[in-house]
């Protein structure tokens, strides 16, 4: 059995006919018979019988129509590799995104780079803390959608894309309020609640001098998930991404607060980064190109 036989069946399966088979395929129609029949002889089945003027399929030819098809797609899968492969694209590209950064526009280029180059591998990891922009630092990750400060550039030499912006804001339970002798104004309001924090950032930021605020008691978790889940228990206050909370806000079981003391929401950008100065390759190269796409047309300046 040969690929080319099993083309052949195919073809004269999908036309019904050797003589069209024969025009589609540029071969004689005796070749193709021989190659059928030999195919036939092999797999000791009938596969096709005549019905009036047509080939048709017998109940084995029906059966094996399927698996021939797919043994077609393998091949030709493997050549597109092959070729994909010795023309230096990429075997593998990774874009990481922060937690607070997940738009769904990153998925429109994602998927446009898929179709453009279907043979490579897409890697699409989330991460809090600013542990995108970090790997993009140790070179595990080819693009990242990060927060984003201009001190960052100290850290590396940066080829950084505007990407829209974000907001974290303090935010308490309703129950929480409720219990309060007096509507927080000020933190030493909050004195008795534990503030809900991060357990660490992977870049070096102090978030008590960021946000303004030195709290007596903390809980601190790792991911933004667990800190929505302990501020609807009301077991603290903390800051999150508005968009993580803005259904519970709208419903009033959360409340934003407004303290006059510390920093009770934080805005800033997000914006696409890559390392300046690699070798990136034809595919990461399309998917940085995608993101520029998607930030004209939210006419954000590049």
């Amino acid at each position: 059995m040969t690929l080319e036989q099993l083309r052949m069946f195919v073809t004269v399966a999908e036309l019904g006919s050797i003589a069209r088979a024969a025009e589609q395929l540029h071969k004689t129609q005796p070749a193709i018979s021989i190659a059928i029949k030999r195919l036939q002889e092999e797999f000791k089945l009938s596969l096709l019988q005549k019905s009036g003027n047509r080939l048709q399929l017998t109940e084995d030819g029906q059966r094996m129509l399927p698996h021939c098809r797919y043994l077609l797609r393998q091949q030709a899968d493997i050549s597109g590799l092959a070729a994909h492969l010795n023309r230096d694209h990429e075997r593998k590209v990774e874009l990481v995104f922060d937690t607070i950064c997940q738009q769904f526009t990153i998925y429109d280029a994602v998927i446009n780079t898929q179709q453009a180059f279907p043979h490579t591998e897409l890697y699409l990891t989330s991460v809090a803390r600013l542990g995108a922009l970090q790997q993009v630092i140790k070179g595990t990750a080819d693009i990242a959608i990060t927060p984003w400060m201009h001190s960052f550039h100290e850290l590396a030499t940066f080829d950084t894309l505007p990407f829209g912006q974000f907001e974290v804001i303090a935010v308490l339970h309703v129950s929480c309020l409720r219990n309060l002798h007096t509507p927080p104004k000020h933190s030493s309001h909050l004195h008795d609640l534990p503030l809900l924090m991060p357990q660490a950032f992977d870049i070096d930021i102090d978030i008590e001098k960021m946000m303004g605020v030195v709290p007596a008691f903390t809980i601190r978790t790792n991911d933004s998930d667990t800190q929505k889940a302990l501020l609807m228990k009301g077991a603290g206050w903390g800051y999150i991404p508005r968009d993580k909370v803005s259904e519970e806000l709208a419903l009033g079981e959360l409340v934003a607060l407004n303290l006059s003391d510390v920093t009770s929401s934080i805005r800033g950008e997000i914006s696409a980064v890559r390392k300046l100065g690699e070798q990136y390759g034809p595919v990461s190269e399309f998917l940085w190109q995608q993101l520029i796409n998607i930030v004209q047309s939210q006419g954000l300046s590049t």
